[in-house]
């Protein structure tokens, strides 16, 4: 990557210029009922320019050879419009990289087959298992980062994802199982391949057998998949400075105040090393790195980029992350989870007299600006007397944020991330989030 000729494009007169380029390497397998369906190869190479004068422009391309034009293009653009605030900041040089003890990219494909057989084989070995399909993928990111304020950050990220999909039939019903895998690491982070596929063909079989949901508000106990989708969706999203900024947020003006029980603590953190939503620098150049979202229930802060920071006069945080080099940073979560406390499993269980343990997520619909939810969880079971009995299908759970913050009177002391994609604004991010088991009240229903 020739970085003096890019350089170059911070002659351009404007405010604030930077200069995202990119090249992935990436491998694919999908293997479906122990058949590889599809296998493939690519490479990406691109390069994205924002210039600030008035306002954004930004363009974008897959060769170097026109950017400085395009550039000038963008900068016209710029020209127009209401003044953005921005926060400037010093200037950083840093080269990074994360190093796999297993690095994928020395491995063939044929290696990374085994993976999906092996979890495959062992997903099989239930009778009622009627269907598979398990999914490969890896990634190696090279990036150059330059500012028109003298940065230039060189990084590159290797990162694998494992997923699993599993369904089981009996007596003409069918369910299925899901659990999947992934870290900012290389192949060792799939050694438990085998056992997530086992983990969702015992899911799909339980499940065969499962009643309805009860309906009513109930003690509920999520566990730290489901804790951690209820906290990324209903709280992340609701701290992110653009939504607040635009009105869109139910904690619009509420820093500093009891907004949950004093027992849950939370945090987004980009540094977690091998997490999935890991990143050394964010795609404006500010350093990833752990913030408090909540406080023993006090709300700490928003997440911010340099233009939100800039807004509300508040700390930029390093949320600012794109897609990739054809889109612009926007705020993003990283890794966002609930900090264990000393409750154990049968503590929490203990006094329920009536009540749901949920564990997973099947997706759900979040309104940030009324603060209220609903999620689908992937099973469920009652509790009786402060005992798991029954399990239970096709369980949605609802509410209101802040009343569910303030309800959670039991937080565990497990702790466990699950991966995923986060999608806000037509762009797609890798995040984790999770944490503790918690309990708290809330409404349950059938999904049917």
């Amino acid at each position: 990557m020739d970085a003096e000729q890019l350089k170059k494009i911070f002659d351009i007169p404007a405010r604030f210029i930077d200069v995202s380029v990119q090249q992935v390497e990436s491998n694919s397998i999908v293997l479906k009922d122990g058949v590889a369906r599809e296998v493939s190869s690519g490479e990406i190479f691109g390069v994205g320019v924002r210039v600030l004068d008035k306002t954004w422009g930004f363009v974008s391309s897959n060769s170097l050879e026109d950017i400085h034009a395009l550039a000038e293009k963008a900068c016209r653009i710029a020209r127009n419009g209401e003044k953005i605030e921005f926060a400037g900041s010093e200037a950083v040089e840093d080269r990074v990289k994360t190093i796999p003890k297993i690095n994928p990219f020395d491995a063939d494909m044929e290696e990374k087959k085994e993976i999906l057989h092996r979890a495959e084989r062992v997903a099989q070995d239930y009778r009622e298992v009627v269907s598979t399909s398990l999914a490969y993928s890896d990634s190696k990111i090279n990036s150059l980062y330059l500012n028109s304020e003298g940065s230039r950050i060189e990084a590159e990220y290797t990162r694998v994802t494992f997923f699993s999909s599993v369904f089981a039939k009996k007596n003409g019903n069918v369910q299925v199982g899901f659990e999947r895998l992934g870290s900012v690491a290389g192949l060792e982070a799939l050694q438990n391949a085998a056992d997530a596929a086992k983990a969702a063909s015992e899911r799909a079989i339980r499940l065969l057998d499962a009643g309805e949901a009860p309906s009513g508000n109930f003690k509920v106990i999520l566990d730290p998949k489901l804790a951690g989708v209820f906290i990324h969706e209903a709280l992340g999203h609701a701290v992110e400075a653009d939504h607040v900024i635009q009105g869109e947020s139910i904690l619009d003006g509420k820093l500093e105040q009891q907004i949950g029980s004093e027992l849950v603590t939370v945090y987004d953190d980009a540094a977690l090393e091998n997490s999935f939503g890991f990143y050394f620098y964010d795609s404006e150049g500010t350093r990833g790195k752990k913030k408090t979202l909540l406080e023993n229930g006090i709300l700490k802060t928003y997440l911010h980029s340099r233009e939100t920071s800039a807004k509300l006069k508040q700390e930029n945080t390093g949320n600012a992350r794109a897609q990739g080099f054809g889109y612009q940073p926007i705020v993003r979560m990283s890794n966002t989870y609930i900090e264990p406390r000393d409750f154990s499993f049968e503590e929490i269980l203990e006094d329920i007299k009536y009540g749901v343990y949920l564990k997973g997520s099947k997706g759900g619909e979040v309104d940030t600006v009324r603060g209220v939810f609903q999620f689908s969880a992937e099973e469920g079971f009652l509790i009786e007397n402060g005992e798991i009995t029954k399990p239970i299908k096709d369980v949605a759970l609802s509410g209101k944020t802040l009343e569910i913050l303030k309800s959670i009177d039991a937080v565990g002391s497990d702790f466990g991330l699950h991966i995923g994609f986060c999608g806000k604004a037509a762009q797609l991010v890798p995040v984790s989030d999770g944490g503790a088991t918690i309990r708290t009240f809330a409404t349950v229903g059938g999904t049917k």
